[in-house]
Formats: C-alpha cells, sequence, structure tokens
C-alpha cells in the first residue's frame, strides 16, 4: 500500500484527513431502494392479513372468535376458529359446518372500521391490484372508497368451476381486490376458518391442475414484488403459503408483521426476503420514500424512450402545456407514463427506440388539436407514431389507441390517418383542461382514459 501511494504521489492521509472514516451504510437502504423503484415501475402486489386491517388489539378473525366462545360460554379461550369447533363446549351444541352461518350472520349485522394504517397503505395509487388473505370484507370497503365504482371483486374459494382468474398482465393494472382464501357470504368450506380449510386451499394453489388454481394469476404473482403485510400465520404454514405464490423466486418480496416467528424470519433470512417487524413504519417509509422518488422523478428531464409503460402520450410540440398535465393527472392516478419533456430529432436511431416504447406500451394516447392541423403539411415525429400505433392496434385485438380531440378538431382537414379516425375520441376544451364536461360534470380527463382502459 506504502508503494502504492508513493507512486501516486499523494497519501490517502492527505487526500481524506486524518481523521478520515468510512461512512458506514444502512444494509436496508438497497432493499429499500428496489422496493420502491418497483412500486414506480407496477410490478409490487400487496398481500394483506388480518392484522392489519383494524386498529383494534386483536385482528378482526380473533374478535369474531371470541365474540362466538363468549355466547357458547367456552372457557378454554381458543385462538382460532379450528380450536373454537373443536371445544366440547362448543361442539356439544353446534355442527361444525355450522360455524360458516354463524361467520356469515355476524358480518352480515356488523362492519369493523379499517385501520389507518390500511387506509394509508391503500391509499397509494401504485396499488390497483391488492390480495386479501383475509375473509371479511374490510379491504374491498376501503379500496371501494378510493376506486368507487372502478374496483373489480374476484376471489378464490376452491371450486374451479367458480374461481375467478384474471386475463393477462394487463389485468393486474385495474382496480382489483382478490380474496385469496374465499370471502364471507359462501357456503361452508367456501372460505377458509379451520385448518382443515387452509390445508385444501394451500393444496389448490400448489397443485398443477390448472382447473384447480388461478393459472393466470399464479404465473403472473411469480413475476411480481410481494409485499405482505399483516399475516400471522404460523411457522411452516407461512412458508407454504409464500412458496405457493412465489416460487421458483422465494426471495422477491417483502414481509412486515409485528410478531414474526424467529424460526421463519432466519428461514426469509436465508431466502433474501426483505423482512421488518414494524408494520405501520413500514408504511410510514413507503409513502415518504415513494413521494420523495416520484418528485425527484419530475424534476428529471430525459428524452431515452421508455419501454413498457402504461401509457405512451404522442403530441405536437405546441402542445407540449397540455402533454405535461395529462402526464402528471394520469401520473398521480398511479399510471406508468411517457412523453419526451425535449424536442426531440426524427434521427433513425431514436426512432427505433420509440418504435419499440409504442409496441411494448399498453395503451397509446395520441393529443389531436388545432396544432396538428396547423401542422399538417409539416414532417414531425408524431405522425410517425400514429403509423407504428395503428400496425399495434391491428394486431392487439383490442382497444389500444385512446385519442384525446381538441373541441372543434377536424380530423379530415388535420390529415389523420383514416385508421387513426376510427377510434372514438375523448373530447376537451384547452381552457379547462385537464377537467371536461361529462353529463353536465366537470370530471378528470386521466378518468376518462382509465375508464377506457378498464373496458378491456
Amino acid at each position: 500500500m506504502d508503494d502504492l501511494n508513493n507512486n501516486m504521489g499523494i497519501s490517502f492521509g492527505d487526500l481524506f484527513g486524518k481523521e478520515a472514516t468510512i461512512p458506514s451504510i444502512d444494509k436496508d437502504e438497497p432493499l429499500w431502494d428496489k422496493l420502491i423503484q418497483q412500486i414506480i415501475d407496477g410490478n409490487v402486489i400487496p398481500v394483506i392479513g388480518a392484522d392489519l386491517l383494524t386498529d383494534d388489539n386483536d385482528n378482526p378473525h380473533q374478535a369474531i372468535v371470541d365474540f362466538l366462545a363468549n355466547g357458547f360460554n367456552v372457557e378454554s379461550k381458543p385462538s382460532s376458529f379450528s380450536e373454537l369447533v373443536y371445544d366440547p363446549k362448543y361442539k356439544n351444541e353446534n355442527k361444525k359446518d355450522s360455524i360458516y352461518y354463524q361467520v356469515n350472520r355476524i358480518l352480515g349485522n356488523a362492519g369493523f372500521k379499517p385501520s389507518l394504517r390500511l387506509k394509508r397503505l391503500l391509499s397509494i395509487r401504485q396499488f390497483p391490484f391488492v390480495i386479501t388473505t383475509s375473509f371479511t370484507p374490510i379491504v374491498e370497503q376501503t379500496m371501494k372508497e378510493i376506486w368507487k365504482d372502478e374496483l373489480r371483486v374476484m376471489r378464490f374459494n376452491n371450486n374451479p368451476s367458480e374461481n375467478n382468474d384474471i386475463k393477462n398482465g394487463t389485468d393486474l393494472r385495474k382496480p382489483t381486490i382478490y380474496y385469496m382464501f374465499g370471502k364471507v357470504g359462501e357456503g361452508a368450506h367456501k372460505y377458509v376458518l379451520t385448518d382443515t380449510d387452509m390445508l385444501d386451499y394451500v393444496s389448490a394453489w400448489l397443485s398443477n391442475d390448472n382447473k384447480a388454481r388461478p393459472k393466470n394469476l399464479c404465473n403472473e404473482l411469480k413475476e411480481k414484488y410481494l409485499l405482505m403485510l399483516g399475516n400471522n400465520y404460523s411457522n411452516w404454514l407461512f412458508r407454504f403459503i409464500w412458496f405457493s405464490m412465489r416460487k421458483p423466486d422465494l426471495g422477491h418480496g417483502m414481509i412486515a408483521h409485528d410478531k414474526l416467528d424467529e424460526s421463519l424470519l432466519h428461514f426469509l433470512d436465508r431466502a433474501e426476503t426483505f423482512t421488518k417487524r414494524n408494520t405501520s413504519d413500514v408504511i410510514d417509509q413507503i409513502i415518504t420514500r415513494l413521494d420523495k422518488k416520484l418528485k425527484e422523478n419530475e424534476e428529471t428531464k430525459f428524452d431515452s424512450p421508455k419501454e413498457n409503460m402504461d401509457v405512451f402520450i404522442s403530441y405536437s410540440r405546441s402542445d407540449g402545456e397540455i402533454a405535461e398535465k395529462l402526464y402528471e393527472t394520469l401520473t398521480a392516478q398511479g399510471k406508468r407514463v411517457w412523453y419526451d419533456r425535449n424536442n426531440l430529432t426524427a434521427g433513425g436511431n431514436f426512432m427505433d427506440e420509440i418504435r419499440k416504447a409504442i409496441r411494448t406500451a399498453k395503451y397509446f394516447v395520441p393529443i389531436f388539436s388545432n396544432n396538428v392541423t396547423k401542422e399538417k403539411g409539416d414532417s414531425h415525429v408524431y405522425r410517425n407514431e400514429w403509423d407504428t400505433a395503428i400496425e399495434v392496434a391491428i394486431s392487439m385485438g383490442r382497444t389500444y389507441i385512446i385519442p384525446l380531440a381538441e373541441e372543434g378538431f377536424d380530423f379530415y382537414k388535420s390529415a389523420i390517418p383514416e385508421k387513426m379516425q376510427q377510434h372514438n375520441a375523448i373530447s376537451f376544451s384547452r381552457t379547462d383542461f385537464p377537467y371536461i364536461d361529462k353529463d353536465g360534470k366537470k370530471e378528470d380527463v386521466a378518468m376518462q382514459i382509465i375508464h377506457k382502459m378498464n373496458e378491456d
């Protein structure tokens, strides 16, 4: 080392100072960075358990067990529905399957107030698709407050003829609550209450029988980052559930629970899974870090087209203000959007990148304005973008092009390709943008675009 210093003509002490020390690095920082970037990229699926649902000391499942145990004078203080139904005091008065009727009746007449933690988590618009391992409707009710009529309800109830499955990866961008272990309100064994139910359900999720499990969802989950919060299962049961959703990549996700079993924690650490014990702190960290990252991204100017985005905005440079407002409103709704913010040339390499970005985007949104009419005789990149989008639309077999057209815009005088004219356009006024008049009400144009996206 001394020889190296002499050859360089400078010592490390001279360079850094006599008291210089190497700063310590928080080993979790890269893991947080990965999680936040995955959220921004739309790759994170929250999996919410019962312990996150309410602010009470006990989760709603345990609250129902306690209520029934008290009603039937059960003295053993059962900690689960299985312990309750096999308690001699309960068994003497009830058939085992009556527990489903009783739980249906309880939740049909009384509701639970969702926790503040749950509300804050689900308010993150980058989480449109959420899985719950609870049979209660608490997550669904909370999501309805956020997504309104956009919310889709799906469930797995271990009956191949009734199980819901997604169509493809695009489906994960639609606001959805998915009941992984069934939903209250159905018959015996149609949702998980007992240990036997859980074994049946996990077995179905692990099965190679595509009729017994939601094949498309299972395949998509393998590629996603799972954010498991409030799932307090026993050590080996948790391993089976995690493996059924995560294989073959066991480590791609985060698990947070206030009472993680030590043996389970060691297993997850060996699998390189990001684990935390304080669920509330995790949610605070996600919200704070995500907000900071999004603001940093907003301040970054970029030329390079991004691939695999939700929306590609095509526009005239004269409509830069409109494009930027549209970008802001769509990203506020959790959509991944690309549009260039600098003046771009039609260079060969760049156009190849543009075409790749358009072909991998889920939707193409061209802005047709009176400026486009004025520029009809000029050569502009956006007209090349239209040609590529038309090619993609023909092969898609679904809605792909969602045009925005300024009030009074004339498709014919503006030299718009015929195949582009065939798509119903959303009309907008430049003075009110990003709002449009919908049935006498002002509505965000981004929501109109999302409505069309969700129609497929």
